[in-house]
């Protein structure tokens, strides 16, 4: 019997789930779905998610130990990128996306790389916003991003900073 091989991540990263209706946005609303630490999980994980949920549901994939919250020491002084993606390139953005933010290529600076905390998803009517949450506002330029993902581009994306209530 062969032995399973898994490669393992750099980092370890947690999928969150939050309802979209749902307005509490304290931690407690939000559902901590599972935890990858391999590219094998990742792949089961992101293959698996079915694209209605990923059109209709929010998703959050954080480094592990980041909460899906602004008020998340890692999260506070940042901001995000924000994109805007129509419902029938969705779900090939958000694997797309999860899987260079898994594998640390979503840029090929790794002080980028190295701030970047996590991606999430929000549905809206015939769209969906993506974004690319950093710990820090020092560079704000999309164009940093990887060009690798198809149906998203630096024109149009907006960079927020994050607003924590306290």
């Amino acid at each position: 019997m062969a032995k399973e091989t898994h490669h393992m991540l750099a980092n370890k990263w947690s999928m969150w789930a939050h309802l979209p209706h749902d307005t509490d946005w304290s931690i407690q609303s939000y559902k901590k779905i599972y935890t990858v630490g391999s590219v094998e999980d990742t792949i089961a994980l992101t293959e698996t998610i079915p694209d209605v949920l990923v059109k209709n549901c929010m998703l959050f994939l954080m480094k592990d130990g980041v909460k899906p919250i602004w008020e998340d020491p890692k999260n506070r002084d940042g901001g995000c990128f924000s994109y805007k993606v129509s419902n029938k390139l969705v779900y090939d953005v958000w694997k797309d996306l999860s899987y260079v933010l898994v594998g640390e290529t979503i840029s090929n600076q790794s002080s980028f790389v190295a701030n970047v905390t996590g991606i999430t998803i929000s549905p809206k009517k015939n769209f969906c916003i993506i974004k690319i949450w950093m710990s820090s506002c020092s560079n704000q330029n999309p164009s940093i991003v990887t060009s690798d993902i198809k149906n998203i581009s630096s024109q149009g994306c907006i960079f927020k900073k994050h607003m924590p209530e306290y």
